[in-house]
């Protein structure tokens, strides 16, 4: 009787162990041919989220569904994409204000953040700021545009062209305002001067 002529499955085994140290071989001179663009990212996250802190307290909380770092000394920088949300915490550690957009870079060196595109910024009172550009100064705790602006406060809309605001959007400034407000009656700004 013939054991083996039934089995296929020991031949093919041999057969591939033979014939593998030919099929897996390394062409160094096809990978080393493979090129990465200069602007090329040093490091991508996908679906991060970043805490700072400072003397051990929480001060922020960057979330971004991309994070793309550039190290180099002459172009650092982090971009981020597909959606942006950053979270400033309160002296309790409680989540205060919260800006998001769809992308923004940061620039270490000049201790600065930009964010664009359906940029919305609601403060712990609920005020709702809506642009297309801020800037955020960290070394300033500041943030500005340049751009129109629209903001939300209850049932008042006040539109402008430009803001400056301290970080949180607790305080602000609006340039060249226009718009529509509700005085209740009994308002102190409802009052006519003498």
């Amino acid at each position: 009787m013939n054991r083996g002529a039934g089995r296929p499955l020991p031949w093919l085994v041999l057969g591939g162990l033979a014939a593998g140290p030919m099929a897996c071989t390394n062409d160094l001179d096809r990978v080393a041919s493979v090129e990465v663009a200069a602007d090329a990212p040093d490091r991508i996250t996908s679906d991060a989220e970043y805490l700072f802190t400072d003397s051990g307290r929480l001060q922020n909380r960057l979330r971004a569904g991309r994070i793309a770092e550039h190290l180099a000394k002459d172009r650092r920088r982090t971009e981020l994409s597909e959606g942006v949300e950053l979270v400033f915490f309160d002296r309790t550690g409680r989540p205060g204000s919260v800006l998001t957009a769809r992308r923004g870079i940061i620039l270490p060196a000049d201790k600065r953040m930009e964010v664009s595109e359906n940029v919305v910024f609601t403060n712990a009172r609920g005020e709702r700021l809506e642009t297309e550009h801020l800037v955020w100064r960290q070394d300033s705790g500041r943030v500005h545009t340049d751009r129109p602006v629209r903001i939300a406060r209850g049932a008042d809309v006040i539109h402008g062209v430009g803001l400056e605001a301290n970080e949180d959007f607790s305080r602000y400034t609006i340039s060249r305002i226009t718009g529509t407000f509700v005085v209740a009656t009994g308002d102190t700004f409802a009052t006519q001067a003498p």
